[in-house]
């Protein structure tokens, strides 16, 4: 995905807008936005003009700090940030650090509020992976080190393609009900989904 995010943003504006569509529900203040994104201060406060000029961030002032957040009622809200998490925000952070052992799992997503962006606060990123049990343990570890760079705890729920398939089978509630989410694959598709669903069909 990051050739996308290349073609379409700056580093600079990649890092602005992963910080601020990352977490869409909490305000920053302009320092804190200047140290996270590590581009030089005044890059920063370039975008960030340009993104408050433009409509995309709300900004004000609280003592001496200018505090910026994303504008939800701006008409590109759901698209924008459906383009950060899925290219260069939260969704390639879990892929980095997943890259090691990848190759190794059928399918890995990321579903819910943190996609639809709709969580307020530091909500939750719900994610599933059908992956060899001997991987779940070490999934986890790798994904318990991410939520300090995201700002929010990841909830992973695994399953190995068999116990994917008897879940569905049996017409698990939860199961089902993550299926007709939206989601943001970070390995395979629906159509892999689709195929594990129907494996021992």
């Amino acid at each position: 995905m990051g050739i996308f995010a290349d073609v379409l943003f700056s580093k600079t504006q990649q890092r602005v807008l992963a910080i601020l569509y990352g977490q869409p529900y909490r305000s920053f203040y302009a320092n804190e936005i200047i140290s996270l994104a590590a581009c030089g201060s005044g890059a920063v406060q370039r975008e960030l003009a340009s993104l408050e000029q433009s409509g995309l961030l709300h900004a004000w002032r609280s003592g001496n700090q200018k505090h910026y957040q994303v504008n939800h009622e701006a008409p590109i809200f759901e698209e924008l940030h459906g383009i950060v998490v899925k290219t260069f925000g939260t969704g390639e952070a879990i892929k980095a650090a997943l890259a090691p052992v990848l190759d190794q799992m059928q399918a890995v997503f990321i579903h819910g509020d943190a996609v639809e962006g709709t969580v307020h606060g530091g909500g939750t990123i719900e994610l599933v992976a059908v992956a060899p049990e001997a991987l779940h343990a070490q999934l986890k570890e790798v994904l318990a080190t991410l939520p300090p760079m995201l700002g929010r705890d990841i909830a992973p729920v695994c399953y190995t393609a068999d116990t994917f398939w008897m879940q569905w089978r049996a017409n698990d509630v939860a199961l089902k009900s993550v299926m007709e989410k939206t989601k943001i694959f970070i390995k395979g598709a629906d159509a892999d989904l689709a195929k594990l669903a129907g494996a021992g069909s």
